[in-house]
């Protein structure tokens, strides 16, 4: 993984814990929820055209960071590396869709049209991004208990309990005005958790850094192990593969 991304992703996931952080501090105090270009109460942001490019480019870099992750998880286990490569690659097409839709909302806005049936779609485009975004964490959970601790291990189970429980609250309570949801109990939870979980990710990158950096040689990982004091002239293979579980 070239230096430059890794460091990128690194410094991009501890960016979106303090956005987290930000985002839980905001629902504390005003009960309401702002993404990108959208503010409170599907207001525009003055800098709207900064904010989707950075949120474009933080969704990049830490993309890079997972899909090194899933490389790194492909030799142990073949369906969570594929399950997160899906995910990531649902995560960042619909965090693609979702800042075109809010490009679009902000020109149509200053235009004075009406943009309901937008604000409709951005609303189903930012659930179906904080679906995919936790369903990457979990598929990405072996790693974790393999190369980080047990406590992010169990965090990342979180996220989607906590998703769905804010997709139950929308539909039974009879639905919110779009482009954003609402703020719920759920919500606050869900951006803790998230925001817990991208700083223990920066961390996690920076103190195994060697991991990220070194390359990868798939082969080698695939070369069974020996053993040194096998008798005779042939080496005793050890297991079938080097990361056999």
């Amino acid at each position: 993984m070239p230096k430059v991304l890794f460091y990128a992703g690194t410094a991009f996931c501890l960016f979106l814990a303090l956005t987290g952080a930000a985002e839980t501090a905001r629902e504390l105090r005003s009960s309401s929820i702002a993404f990108g270009a959208l503010e409170a109460a599907g207001g525009i942001s003055s800098r709207a055209p900064w904010a989707i490019l950075v949120a474009l480019v933080a969704g990049l870099a830490t993309a890079a960071i997972f899909l090194r992750m899933a490389a790194l998880l492909a030799a142990r286990n073949l369906f969570g590396a594929f399950l997160a490569l899906f995910s990531v690659a649902g995560a960042v097409v619909s965090l693609a869709a979702v800042l075109l839709l809010q490009a679009r909302i902000v020109f149509l806005t200053r235009s004075g049209i009406n943009i309901e049936v937008l604000s409709e779609i951005h609303f189903v485009g930012v659930l179906v991004l904080a679906y995919f975004v936790s369903l990457t964490l979990l598929a990405l959970r072996p790693y974790f208990k393999v190369q980080a601790s047990r406590v992010l291990s169990a965090l990342v189970f979180l996220p989607l309990p906590l998703f769905v429980l804010m997709l139950i609250q929308e539909l039974f309570d009879g639905g919110s005005p779009a482009p954003l949801p609402p703020s719920t109990p759920a919500s606050l939870v869900f951006f803790a958790v998230i925001s817990l979980l991208f700083f223990s990710i920066a961390v996690h990158c920076i103190r195994h850094r060697h991991l990220f950096l070194e390359m990868t040689n798939l082969r080698e990982l695939m070369t069974g192990r020996v053993d040194p004091t096998g008798r005779g002239t042939t080496p005793r293979p050890i297991g079938g593969i080097a990361f056999d579980s």
